[in-house]
């Protein structure tokens, strides 16, 4: 069993070299600030799932359980973190803060300015399609990271590590009119003036499966406010709901009610 085990590691380690030209991971520990006392965990919590035995079914040998426990982390954390920042924020208001902190867009841009794709280890067909660059699959991995470094170094270890790249740049992404959360506001104001939830369709969804593009129509009270694209359905409708906001008017909801519509309603 031990040997098996050894021989996956050095499997993993030859996987990692053969598949990302050899970067070092003397190289990415630089990137990270943080130098591994146990490298199987920073080599496992790069492994995703494509590269690992079909038989693996459990994802034991991939770094699916290390993004599970720093998922766990990440939130702990980040909802401390949060309650010693704002000390006069309402329980509301900082659920909102941090659901935008710990989201799959923020922490696969922290990927991202890591260069962290770089160095995951994945499978031939997941490697063709473009998983280096897939935001779902980098923002697993920063997770997967950090159940790593509390593995290895404990929750000061892991503090100092999203200290460094995620809350220090707050401000920046409250602030980033991209990572608003348009469906909420949309939802606000319906809600507000009587007309319920939106309502989201998809009216086409073009292109390969690995690269589809969605376009999303959104109504209120069965008013065409606004279409938007995206990479997936959720995107969509964020796009949707923002220029949603920017047509919305309570009256004109009103006089279109109950109408035919083809088309979007302007001005």
């Amino acid at each position: 069993m031990i040997l098996h085990k050894l021989l996956g590691f050095f499997g993993q380690v030859r996987l990692f070299r053969k598949n990302r030209g050899d970067p070092s991971l003397s190289r990415l520990q630089q990137f990270l600030y943080y130098r591994f006392r146990d490298k199987s965990l920073l080599i496992q919590s790069l492994t995703h799932k494509s590269c690992v035995s079909p038989d693996d079914k459990d994802g034991i040998q991939s770094n699916e359980r290390m993004e599970f426990l720093g998922d766990a982390v990440l939130n702990c954390l980040v909802t401390e973190h949060l309650y010693r920042l704002y000390p006069e924020t309402s329980e509301g208001q900082l659920s909102k803060v941090k659901s935008l902190i710990v989201s799959r867009k923020i922490l696969g841009e922290i990927a991202l300015s890591i260069h962290l794709g770089q160095y995951l280890l994945f499978g031939n067909s997941e490697m063709k399609s473009g998983g280096v660059q897939r935001i779902s699959i980098l923002s697993n991995a920063f997770e997967a990271v950090l159940g790593a470094v509390y593995l290895d170094g404990g929750i000061k270890a892991s503090r100092a590590f999203l200290k460094r790249f995620l809350f220090c740049r707050i401000d920046s992404f409250l602030n980033d009119s991209d990572n608003i959360n348009y469906k909420s506001k949309i939802l606000e104001l319906s809600q507000h003036d009587g007309f319920g939830f939106p309502h989201y369709s998809v009216i086409s969804a073009s292109g390969p499966d690995h690269a589809k593009e969605y376009r999303v129509r959104i109504k209120i009270s069965g008013v065409i406010l606004g279409e938007g694209m995206g990479p997936n359905k959720k995107i969509a409708q964020q796009n949707a709901a923002r220029e949603a906001i920017d047509t919305y008017s309570k009256e004109m909801i009103l006089s279109h009610k109950g109408e035919k519509q083809d088309e979007l309603v302007s001005y």
